[in-house]
């Protein structure tokens, strides 16, 4: 099971510099709206919004824009994640994607950018179905294997850590969507790489999200050989633009 104190407490101290540092987080964003048009019901207009996963609160800028007049929720594991939302002019509580407290049925759409991957597909896509009204759409963004692919070759076996999660594949993704009840399902997959001059501003692109969680247990510091090996393997990656940091892009849609 993934430890969500843990995940909650990375992106809790993330959230000051989160803003500055989400590049590829606002690039989700800005790509899940140029295909929204494309998959959405016509004269679709949701009056109740969930932001599952809202972060500081960047898709629901973006979803403002869609649908001004929309009663617009945001749902975040990290409370302050949530009060950075709240400042930006949003209502958003703390919650658990996997667990919420809102009613059956509360929610005309449900958007989520780049929150699922901390979850169970089988287990968020069945609640995020209760939480919706019949006929009411689910539309994501998530990761899928091959995800940061450059850093976990940079640290295999430095230590017993493990610096990428377990994400699940876009087929599994697609039938988790099914069996929770989900109807009219489309499930795309693009892969984005982002640039960065050095090792270490490369990690910081994920650390400094929240995104630097280790699964198992906490790893202790990291010896000078091993830094240097790791750097040697990542150096060993470089392309004309950078260093590259890799993401394996699932957006899907669904009907309730």
């Amino acid at each position: 099971m993934m430890e969500k104190k843990r995940i909650c407490e990375a992106f809790g101290r993330a959230a000051d510099a989160y803003d500055s540092l989400a590049l590829f987080q606002r690039r989700v964003c800005e790509r899940m709206l140029c295909l929204l048009p494309e998959w959405l019901p016509r004269g679709f207009s949701p009056e109740n919004i969930l932001d599952g996963g809202c972060g500081t609160g960047f898709g629901a800028q973006c979803l403002r824009s869609f649908w001004p007049d929309a009663r617009l929720t945001g749902c975040d594991l990290s409370g302050e994640m949530v009060e950075r939302m709240r400042q930006k002019g949003f209502y958003a509580v703390c919650g658990d994607l996997e667990a919420m407290t809102f009613d059956d049925g509360t929610f005309d759409f449900v958007w989520s950018s780049l929150a699922l991957q901390w979850c169970h597909p089988q287990t968020v896509f069945r609640e995020l179905h209760r939480v919706l009204a019949q006929d009411g759409i689910l539309y994501f963004s998530t990761l899928a294997p091959g995800t940061l692919c450059e850093i976990a070759h940079a640290f295999d076996g430095v230590d017993t850590s493990r610096r990428v999660l377990s994400f699940s594949s876009p087929d599994e993704q697609r039938n988790c969507l099914l069996k929770a009840g989900f109807t009219d399902v489309h499930v795309i997959h693009e892969t984005h790489r982002m640039h960065y001059p050095d090792v270490r501003s490369a990690l910081e692109s994920v650390r400094g999200i929240g995104a630097g969680y280790s699964a198992g247990k906490r790893r202790a510091m990291m010896g000078k050989t091993a830094w240097q090996t790791v750097q040697q393997r990542y150096e060993a990656l470089r392309e004309t633009e950078g260093l590259p940091v890799t993401y394996e892009l699932v957006i899907g849609f669904g009907i309730a």
